[in-house]
């Protein structure tokens, strides 16, 4: 094994003294990587600056990632010659590429609360079809008019997944969710789209929900094996069968 994963094999020794090599070695192997890894660093700062709306500590994206959400929303979008689009939570831009090849014609805004998400945003993609924003910008803060929003495996915390005690929520919780909801109903025209998969709670849970219906589409609702958690942050289910889109009604 390499230098590293030979010390982190230290961390269960037997050894009182190997034990305390690797406690000494962490915090010099954290400090080295603070400075010298761009990203690791971000996610510290962003840690700090923003704990309260930093939910999805991770950036890990890829193309297309939902084929027939996608397809789906292209579709029933059709009618409207310039489409607004949001990514919120864009991570390194990915899905709004993905989007821009479903939707050619769509303008797209990403938005990310991690700095160093949005600078790689604007790296990979100079089009002038897409708008990368921090999450906390007053430009993104007066944004509205979308005719779809996707919040894909945003509002989650790993916490609230794979801890072994995780029967109550925490790291990201019921109220928080649907504030976050309630901001991006406002941002969503009437006959938008809203569009949430991988999330800790259910979208039908929330104040709003009762302005919205599902999309008519296969495979709109699908089962997934996560914690499913009620608006008192209870675990209710191991698995979730939650509808993916939703069409705002009062077109």
């Amino acid at each position: 094994m390499n230098l590293k994963e030979k010390i982190k094999s230290f961390r269960h020794s037997d050894h009182f003294h190997i034990r305390l090599i690797y406690h000494l070695l962490k915090p010099l192997w954290v400090i080295r990587r603070f400075i010298t890894d761009t990203y690791y660093r971000s996610v510290v700062i962003t840690r700090l600056q923003h704990r309260m709306k930093y939910y999805q500590r991770s950036s890990f994206t890829m193309p297309d990632r939902y084929p027939l959400v996608f397809a789906a929303c292209a579709q029933y979008l059709q009618a409207i010659a310039h489409p607004r689009l949001l990514s919120f939570g864009c991570a390194t831009g990915e899905e709004a590429a993905t989007l821009g090849k479903y939707m050619p014609d769509a303008e797209i805004t990403g938005t990310d609360v991690n700095e160093w998400c949005i600078k790689a945003c604007k790296n990979k993609y100079s089009d002038s079809r897409f708008v990368f924003l921090l999450r906390d910008s007053d430009v993104y803060n007066k944004c509205s008019g979308f005719d779809a929003i996707f919040c894909m495996a945003v509002f989650q915390h790993t916490a609230n997944r794979l801890n072994k005690n995780n029967e109550t929520a925490r790291g990201l919780t019921f109220s928080q969710f649907e504030e976050e909801i309630n901001i991006l109903d406002t941002k969503l025209n009437p006959g938008g789209l809203l569009v949430i998969d991988n999330c800790d709670f259910s979208f039908e849970d929330t104040s709003v929900a009762r302005q919205y219906k599902p999309l008519e589409f296969i495979n709109n609702r699908i089962s997934r094996a996560r914690p499913l958690f009620d608006p008192n942050n209870r675990k209710i289910a191991e698995t979730q069968n939650n509808y993916r889109v939703f069409v705002k009604e009062g077109k």
